[in-house]
């Protein structure tokens, strides 16, 4: 008897598990991180962050926003819109921004913000008892997905101010601090300070289902329940899902252009190594034949007869 036919078992298609939202905002998405920091409930919470960033160097008892949008004085010069901008009790002022992505030329950028906010410091009409009084200017920049040439991989927090060539401080008033967020990779038990909780709930903020017993101070409380997709309003929940949208059409943009530069760097570097390794066999046909011709010659073979087993012009082979 034949073998009976195997029966083929239809194949189950595997359906993916359905995609569950987080509970909480994406803090480094422009609206989200406006919604909870720039906000007015949210400036009690603003004050906390400061304060963890600059202990050591500033403690803040109050702080009053400020217009973000600083257009040029004349229309020809460029113009500039900041994500937050507050000033303390004692009148410096502060630049809190998200960087996401690596740009062309980000420290003058930077350095372009900070001038407006000192330049704007000079009074409205003749004022000769100003003399150039300047207030603290400080630039706050969270980096989510790019790093800052020239840094050491273990170093995520930077304090940067002008200085002279023994590294000692030549101007007070102005700083930048950058806070490179791919860097800290601190696990919970890890954290030690204020702004390590800080920093591990906003990186983390997307992964949580709920907030986790050891981040339990009362900001981080209030972090969190600003955080919350339940408090938004369904008009503020469209806003954050269409900046959600916008982010995930910029990164799937960014991603395809990144595989077809690959693509295309990969076809020419095989091309070109195909073309040198063409170029490269052929001279080394060339130098064997040529070595065979001499051995040929030595041995009192006829040119012509050369010429004919090795495929060298005579010329070459008379060269030789």
């Amino acid at each position: 008897m034949g073998e009976k036919p195997r029966r083929h078992r239809p194949r189950i298609k595997k359906i993916p598990p359905p995609f569950v939202e987080s509970p909480y905002i994406n803090p480094f998405i422009d609206f989200a991180f406006k919604k909870i920091f720039a906000s007015e409930t949210s400036r009690d919470l603003l004050k906390a962050f400061l304060n963890e960033v600059m202990a050591g160097i500033r403690h803040i008892q109050k702080v009053e926003y400020n217009k973000n949008e600083y257009p040029g004085e004349i229309k020809k010069e460029g113009g500039a819109v900041f994500d937050i901008v507050c000033t303390d009790d004692h009148g410096a002022k502060f630049l809190i921004e998200v960087q996401r992505a690596e740009q062309e030329n980000f420290k003058e950028r930077s350095v372009f913000y900070a001038s407006r906010l000192i330049s704007d410091q000079a009074p409205k009409g003749d004022r000769r008892d100003w003399a150039y009084k300047l207030k603290e200017v400080y630039t706050i920049s969270l980096l989510e997905n790019f790093n800052l040439p020239d840094t050491q991989p273990n170093e995520y927090f930077h304090d940067i101010s002008l200085g002279n060539g023994e590294g000692n401080v030549f101007y007070s008033k102005l700083s930048f601090i950058y806070i490179e967020l791919n860097k800290f990779l601190k696990k919970p038990e890890e954290l030690e300070t204020g702004l390590d909780q800080w920093l591990y709930a906003l990186k983390h903020m997307t992964k949580f289902s709920e907030q986790p017993p050891y981040l339990k101070e009362p900001e981080i409380e209030q972090l969190f329940n600003l955080a919350k997709l339940t408090n938004l309003t369904p008009e503020e929940r469209e806003m954050y899902r269409t900046a959600q949208q916008v982010r995930w059409d910029n990164q799937n943009v960014m991603d395809f252009a990144k595989k077809q530069a690959t693509k295309q760097g990969l076809e020419q570097g095989l091309a070109q190594g195909l073309k040198q390794g063409l170029e490269q066999g052929k001279a080394q046909a060339l130098a064997e034949k040529k070595e065979m011709a001499r051995e040929m010659k030595k041995d009192k073979f006829p040119i012509e007869q050369i010429a004919k087993l090795t495929k060298l012009p005579l010329e070459t082979i008379q060269e030789l």
